[in-house]
């Protein structure tokens, strides 16, 4: 009688281990995926809400360039000095310094600089 006990209650400790993390790794590697697409979906909500506002940032910007070339084209500020609102006055022609470029010779190369200690 009690070797029908023995035999009734045993079980495979290693079969049943291994089931467990079988299902165990099964079931992790379903939570990971589970979040990972959650993940993907609001980091795609997040792009197309950053991309949306970068448009709106570039349009902004040629909007606000426009306003500078129309604000300082030079009948702007003809304007705007007839109207008194801006107070300029003429640059004397002391103050003004003019630079011209030297002509050169097409046959005077520049010659490399050569470095004495190199020599040595």
């Amino acid at each position: 009688m009690s070797r029908s006990r023995r035999n009734w209650n045993e079980v495979n400790a290693a079969s049943l281990a291994r089931w467990i993390v079988l299902t165990g790794f099964l079931a992790v590697t379903g939570l990971i995926y589970v979040y990972l697409t959650l993940q993907l979906y609001h980091l795609g909500d997040r792009k197309k809400a950053l991309e949306t506002e970068v448009t709106n940032l570039k349009q902004q910007n040629e909007v606000a360039s426009a306003q500078i070339a129309a604000l300082t084209s030079r009948a702007a500020l003809q304007r705007r000095l007839k109207e008194g609102y801006l107070k300029m006055i003429p640059i004397a022609e002391h103050n003004i310094v003019r630079l011209s470029i030297p002509n050169r010779n097409p046959d005077d190369a520049i010659q490399p600089v050569s470095n004495s200690r190199s020599s040595r």
